[in-house]
């Protein structure tokens, strides 16, 4: 920073962008998923350029303060998410809809994940040293 020097300051923290500690890749490449610190996980297209689904934003957990991991079913129905209160949350794809969510973890659900070949499986892991398969 000089002093007296003609150059406009711009103002370049926006309050609307959030970290995005957890991201997961679908199955199929063309989306990947990003877990941001304002409790949603926003989608983005992938290929030559990254492109922004405002219409897939999934919503209804809290995560802000942790880098909860989240996961893709294998058939692309699904998507599901850890959260700070120790919750699993499932989303339809399609629609965005929280389908399910149940108490899995005493702490915070660090990482969900699902079977790679049995839909119906998921995995969660959380801060309470505890590894949970679900079905």
């Amino acid at each position: 920073w000089e002093w007296n020097i003609p150059v406009d300051m711009k103002y370049i923290a926006d309050p609307s962008m959030h970290s995005m500690p957890a991201v997961s890749a679908a199955p199929n490449g063309k989306w990947i998923a990003c877990q941001s610190l304002d409790n949603k996980i926003s989608v983005y297209q992938v290929g030559d350029r990254f492109k922004e689904m405002r219409k897939k934003v999934f919503k209804g957990h809290m995560v802000a303060g942790y880098a909860c991991g989240l996961d893709f079913s294998p058939e692309m129905s699904y998507l599901a998410s850890g959260d700070g209160d120790g919750k699993v949350y499932i989303w339809d794809w399609k629609t965005t809809k929280l389908l399910s969510k149940w108490k899995a973890h005493d702490d915070v659900c660090i990482q969900v994940l699902w079977h790679p070949h049995e839909a119906s499986k998921v995995a969660s892991a959380g801060w309470d040293g505890v590894i949970k398969f679900w079905d």
